[in-house]
């Protein structure tokens, strides 16, 4: 964080020049996350950049624009959302960008190629953080970006204990420095911890070699299945009884305890 922290000023003032005057869709990420992703991805000039989860395409629109020398290769899986026409007349004349559907988790691990970097909008979750794992694995990828790592979820905390060298862009220092980008007021930080704050949807940067993803992999999928677990006993627990008071009352021949 302290590197990124340090480059992040030099790359500002081109990222607020190649995204002035560019609309931007509430249902997608920040202009700060989308800075947290230029200012890291910038130094590595990639060809190719995959993104996971087009939805209205405001990532895939900013994207085009900050690295209008790369080939983005945006993937989303229904082709019959409302979003996709929206996503198609936003993108019109962004020759850079590569519009495809399907199922990701199927198509990326063949998509992705050596030093291309991914983003992952879509799938979610534990299913978002397996895939990340699996191309990094492989060692393709230079870096595999995650979206939606929300505070306390269980993907988030798994994240926390397990794979530390992500970055991420609710770190304190970050939101202190850059939440101006979505807002002029500055989020409050949560009370249970002094390093991150209660800044919502949140990006999370997985960089290559910076951890044994093979190994991460492993953990992530016995994680999720504890989760479903401990999901599927909460489920229960909360399911009303479907035996009712008057089952309980005496019939005759039969002897009530008093």
């Amino acid at each position: 964080m302290a590197k990124l922290l340090s480059q992040a000023e030099a790359w500002l003032p081109i990222y607020l020049e190649q995204t002035r005057g560019l609309s931007h869709e509430k249902k997608g990420i920040r202009r700060s996350e989308l800075f947290f992703f230029y200012a890291l991805v910038a130094p590595l000039k990639p060809k190719r950049i995959v993104e996971s989860g087009r939805a209205r395409a405001q990532s895939t629109l900013v994207l085009s624009k900050l690295f209008p020398k790369a080939c983005i290769v945006s993937l989303e899986s229904d082709a019959h959302s409302p979003d996709v026409a929206l996503a198609a007349e936003r993108l019109h004349g962004c020759e850079n960008v590569e519009c495809l559907f399907g199922d990701s988790l199927r198509l990326l691990p063949d998509l992705v190629h050596a030093g291309d970097v991914v983003l992952i909008d879509g799938p979610k979750d534990f299913r978002a953080l397996k895939l990340a794992f699996r191309l990094l694995r492989g060692g393709q990828p230079a870096a595999v970006f995650v979206h939606d790592l929300w505070p306390g979820s269980p993907a988030r905390k798994f994240v926390d204990r397990y794979v530390p060298s992500a970055l991420l862009s609710d770190d304190r220092q970050w939101v202190e420095r850059y939440a101006t980008l979505d807002s002029s007021k500055r989020p409050p930080p949560l009370k249970s911890s002094g390093s991150q704050w209660a800044y919502g949807a949140t990006l999370g940067c997985f960089e290559k070699q910076a951890a044994s993803y093979g190994r991460c992999l492993l953990q992530c999928s016995a994680a999720q299945g504890a989760d479903r677990l401990r999901e599927t006993a909460r489920k229960i627990l909360r399911r009303p009884s479907t035996v009712r008071p008057k089952d309980f009352e005496s019939q005759p021949g039969s002897t009530r305890c008093r």
